[in-house]
């Protein structure tokens, strides 16, 4: 295919938005909050007042959701606030993008990871014709999203392996019994990538057999039987000071079972839960004693009722709910619903007799954002690109 060209045939505009926001910030963040950052982009040449309101009317959102997604922005150094001599928000300022690097993978791999479930046949074809001198990428390269990442622990410089090297370690009986494993667990012939891998976990990273062992297994697992995956985990492993298999496990186990099936019901891929969600799946399981699959049901709830805001903190106020309300199965979520149903027409009725009646708008809602709309309400007062 030919290469195209990108223009346009009349005077529109164009804003103009940070590489650095498309390969990094946008990857983890809902639709709705990157449409609202994209449209703060938008107002920074815009010469004319807007609300709160008004951005919410645009999306056809609530003032809530804008809200939610200012502050996160906030909360990831995109953004921040502007205040008068009065302490009161007087504008907002798009802040220098950075490399993400805690989240999201850098650009040069993106074009690799859409490949990295296959080697290629011709790899293993031509494996045996490669120099094993050829120097490898820099594994400075291979990023893996964690939280946990230790940024202190120096990672060690991933070298060409020589040929003498690499008939050594294959004399090494552990190595060789790896080399094995790897070939009949991964169900292909091993390619010199996987060697000089192996040679880089094994004799640099110092990886014990067993370590190594749990971590073809857990590749395997995931339908990653390659190499450059087998790779990232490793490194991931070595920078979260991970030196034993039980180690490994206890992390491994936070991204599958219930977590997983939470995030994948939320969309949340490539990154490990954070000790705030982890202490609440502890809490609605342990303390609250919800079976997982109530947890699910949950989950899948605030899904449907925001499928693209849901997240951990509104999961919990439906198990707040059900927990304060005695629900412990699809039944008794049942009975509630006809409960508040009920409960909704008889207040719908007395307010039509002119009564005055408070309304519970949403009986799954626990939000403390209330106080952050009238904070936010005049931020977009004065024009949101003023300077300082």
């Amino acid at each position: 295919m030919k290469n195209i060209s990108i223009s346009t045939e009349n005077s529109e505009t164009y804003s103009s938005i940070s590489n650095f926001f498309i390969d990094y910030y946008m990857t983890e963040a809902n639709g709705e909050f990157v449409k609202v950052y994209l449209y703060l982009v938008r107002l920074l040449n815009l010469e004319k007042n807007i609300t709160v309101a008004q951005i919410a009317d645009h999306f056809n959102l609530t003032e809530n959701d804008i809200c939610r997604a200012i502050k996160y922005w906030i909360g990831r150094d995109a953004i921040r606030l502007n205040y008068d001599g009065e302490g009161k928000p007087s504008g907002i300022v798009l802040l220098p993008l950075k490399p993400y690097y805690g989240t999201s993978k850098r650009p040069a791999d993106m074009v690799q990871a859409l490949t990295a479930n296959e080697e290629t046949e011709s790899e293993s074809r031509y494996a045996g014709q490669r120099d094993l001198t050829k120097k490898a990428d820099s594994v400075k390269k291979v990023v893996v999203d964690s939280p946990f990442v230790k940024k202190d622990r120096e990672l060690p410089e991933k070298t060409p392996v020589t040929g003498d090297e690499l008939t050594d370690l294959l004399h090494d009986e552990d190595f060789s019994s790896l080399i094995y494993m790897q070939q009949e667990l991964f169900a292909r012939p091993v390619t010199q990538r996987d060697q000089e891998t192996l040679s880089y976990i094994y004799d640099k990273l110092n990886f014990d057999t067993e370590l190594i062992e749990f971590l073809i297994e857990y590749c395997v697992t995931m339908g990653k039987k390659n190499s450059r995956y087998m790779e990232a985990v490793a490194i991931a492993w070595y920078k979260e000071g991970i030196k034993t298999k039980a180690e490994a496990k206890a992390q491994t186990d936070m991204t599958t079972g219930l977590v997983k099936s939470i995030y994948k019901l939320l969309g949340v891929r490539n990154r490990y839960p954070t000790n705030i969600e982890m202490n609440l799946i502890d809490v609605w399981t342990k303390q609250y004693g919800f079976s997982d699959e109530m947890v699910e049901y949950a989950a899948q709830i605030a899904v449907e009722a925001r499928p693209a805001s849901a997240n951990f903190k509104y999961i919990n106020g439906i198990m707040e709910n059900w927990y304060r309300n005695g629900v412990r199965t699809k039944a008794d979520v049942e009975r509630l619903n006809k409960e508040f149903a009920e409960n909704n027409a008889r207040r719908a009725a007395e307010a039509k007799a002119g009564k005055s009646v408070a309304s519970d708008v949403n009986n799954f809602m626990h939000s403390d954002d209330e106080d952050d709309i009238k904070v936010l309400e005049q931020l977009f007062l004065n024009q949101p690109g003023k300077k300082d």
